[in-house]
């Protein structure tokens, strides 16, 4: 998109992640260099970029203010950041429908905590805005972005889509099978009332957010 003369670099902290990328580039023709390396204390060239942008990643910044703050370093005075980042679990249907039919069968999970590095980090608006302000940026909107996530052509593809790749991977990791079992079984059965015509969708709530260097 952006034409020859202009340059893309990605950063990433994981290296499967950046092996995907760089294969898409190849395969597109994209130009874009990718590193290895965390935005926190990289050393972008200062007042050099147009702009930063991410998709679902910022939320799990330890330091966001300060690693928001070298990202602000990195852009040009008349430099843009754009992000997405997740709302809330009451609005994350993606994510909440089969977690919340797993939920009985689990351990007490702890409570979100939206001031805190996770998946849930920037689903108050307030606090991003606070961080980002701190980090150095103005004129900052957020808006939200809801859309309809295909799940799977049947229950047992969308339950399988979620437990195996999708939002409940990481909790069931230490789970044993029996548990597994069990969950699979809620979890089909919950998503078994989404169906419809052309299989299973369900929301994912975002926010979309801009600023100003």
């Amino acid at each position: 998109r952006v034409g020859p003369l202009v340059s893309v670099l990605g950063i990433d902290i994981s290296a499967p992640m950046l092996d995907v990328a760089r294969r898409h580039a190849a395969q597109t023709g994209s130009r874009a260099r990718f590193v290895e390396a965390d935005a926190t204390d990289f050393p972008f060239e200062p007042g050099r970029s147009d702009l930063a942008f991410s998709q679902l990643g910022v939320m799990f910044f330890a330091d966001p203010v300060g690693t928001f703050s070298n990202i602000h370093h990195a852009l040009k005075p008349t430099g843009r950041l754009a992000f997405a980042c997740w709302r809330g679990p009451e609005d994350h249907l993606w994510a909440g429908v089969p977690e919340e039919a797993a939920r009985p069968f689990l351990p007490p999970q702890p409570a979100v905590n939206f001031e805190a590095p996770g998946r849930f980090g920037f689903a108050k608006p307030e606090r991003t805005k606070r961080v980002l302000s701190q980090a150095g940026f103005r004129d900052i909107t957020i808006r939200s972005c809801d859309v309809r996530v295909f799940a799977g052509r049947t229950p047992e593809d969308a339950a399988a889509s979620a437990i195996d790749a999708g939002p409940l991977m990481r909790t069931l990791t230490d789970a044993d099978d029996a548990t597994r079992a069990k969950v699979r079984a809620a979890v089909t059965e919950r998503l078994a009332k989404e169906m419809g015509p052309g299989g299973i969708y369900l929301t994912a709530a975002a926010w979309l957010v801009h600023a100003l260097a």
